[in-house]
């Protein structure tokens, strides 16, 4: 494991006039945290409007340029991308698409990714994160405008950290021990499946269930260690099991969406509201828990087309018995911390029942040009972030301190984008909580 503090991550039509690029791998590349996409140029492949938002309209099809009325695509592309967590790596996407005229954004979508990362420890190099996945994704299901999605993975987390619970947790080691006293590992193979069903135009309900198993790895002298071991009662109860777990989790959620675009909205909101259940209470299944939480989008113009302001909120609440490692996630992602919640402060800071946080980021499209024959435009943006945890639903003073305890990061960052189909950005962030600074890149807006 790397002796160093976890900082942020630094980390379709066509790639040529012959390879096609289907729309499902866009969004492919914004699902690993830190992982750049390394291709030509994109371009839109919508051959109808969403049949779940008709405020996102299909890009006209030219004549000259027409797909057949039903085809199958197969892209593949390669990776490369990193973190100051997880070191440098490379992988790849790769998706096989059928096309049919009327159906908006594919008939039937198989994709797959793979990552792997490469670091130093010791001046030995290991390999601190493994990720792979699969995802099948049917629309217009049997004739009606749901949709399913079935999607197996694997991950092997290397490097992840734990300073302790609360929103006033301490980041700095006991006399004589370095950073690697807060980290340990975790791997984790998933299977979910989820149907989207149509409600009305701009509503969609989901209803998904995710088994989850997961292997430990805690080294008898961490951070993690102590307090499983000499923590007081709370801290305890905080952490639970930590053996090999199995998890067992029922999903439902309502969502409005009336963006003018999925992947570089200038208008509209999305707006989500979802609630997990694991039922557990078994030998095999254990923990039993819930997780409600609300997720607010909403872009604005300001003054013109090429300006526009963005923000967002985010509510989670854990009760019940969950496990420890999900008490610092939102969405199979990082919250107060991390590329895609509070940036500048480092993934894996601040572990809590209960989390809110904000970001406020005004984006800018600067100058168009051309490459390889391909629209693109050069963006900037400006943000801040910003958010707390709480170690439990009950008050925990001595856990979370007394006063506001706001963790924040403000920063700003470059875009590129490929005219409305995708988004790279660079982001820098300075949080009192960066060592110094923050610095990401990644395929897809924050949100």
């Amino acid at each position: 494991m790397p002796d160093r503090a976890p900082g942020g991550s630094l980390t379709s039509q066509e790639l040529t006039n012959k390879l096609s690029f289907p729309r499902p791998i866009r969004r492919t590349c914004a699902t690993l945290g830190g992982v750049v996409c390394v291709f030509a140029t994109l371009s839109s492949s919508a051959l109808a409007d969403n049949s779940l938002n008709s405020s996102e309209k299909a890009r006209p099809v030219s004549t000259a340029t027409e797909a057949p009325r039903a085809h199958t695509d197969f892209t593949i592309v390669p990776v490369v991308g990193g973190s100051t967590d997880i070191g440098i790596g490379g992988g790849f996407f790769a998706g096989l698409t059928r096309n049919k005229i009327g159906h908006d954004p594919y008939v039937w979508n198989l994709e797959a990714a793979g990552f792997v990362s490469f670091a130093l420890t010791n001046g030995r190099p290991n390999l601190p994160y493994i990720d792979g996945y699969s995802k099948l994704t049917i629309t217009r299901f049997a004739g009606s405008p749901h949709q399913i999605e079935i999607r197996p993975s694997f991950t092997d987390e290397e490097t992840l950290y734990y300073f302790g619970m609360g929103n006033a947790s301490a980041a700095r080691p006991p006399a004589e021990k370095s950073l690697t006293y807060f980290q340990y590992a975790r791997i984790h193979p998933s299977l979910v499946a989820d149907l989207i069903l149509k409600i009305a135009d701009h509503w969609a309900a989901r209803t998904g269930i995710r088994f989850t198993e997961t292997w430990l790895n805690i080294p008898v002298n961490s951070k993690l260690a102590s307090d499983f071991r000499d923590g007081n009662p709370e801290v305890k109860a905080l952490i639970g099991e930590t053996g090999t777990q199995s998890v067992l989790l029922f999903r439902y959620g309502l969502r409005f969406d009336n963006r003018d675009n999925e992947v570089t909205p200038h208008k509209g909101t999305i707006d989500e509201i979802e609630f997990k259940w694991s039922p557990g209470g078994t030998a095999a299944l254990p923990f039993r828990y819930g997780e409600a939480s609300v997720n607010l989008r909403g872009y604005v113009p300001l003054f013109s087309p090429r300006l526009t302001l963005a923000a967002r909120i985010v509510g989670d609440v854990l009760f019940g018995d969950p496990p420890f490692y999900e008490l610092s996630r939102f969405e199979d992602t990082y919250a107060v911390g991390g590329a895609s919640g509070v940036r500048g402060v480092p993934a894996q800071r601040y572990y809590g029942k209960v989390k809110v946080f904000g970001n406020a980021e005004v984006r800018a499209r600067l100058w168009d040009f051309s490459l390889f024959g391909k629209p693109m435009t050069l963006g900037m943006a400006a943000f801040f972030d910003g958010g707390r945890v709480w170690a439990d639903t009950s008050p925990q003073p001595e856990l979370d301190g007394t006063g506001l305890g706001l963790k924040y990061g403000v920063g700003g960052g470059l875009r590129l984008m490929s005219g409305t189909a995708f988004v790279l950005r660079g982001d820098v962030a300075w949080s009192p909580d960066a060592l110094p600074i923050g610095g990401y890149l990644a395929a897809g807006e924050i949100f």
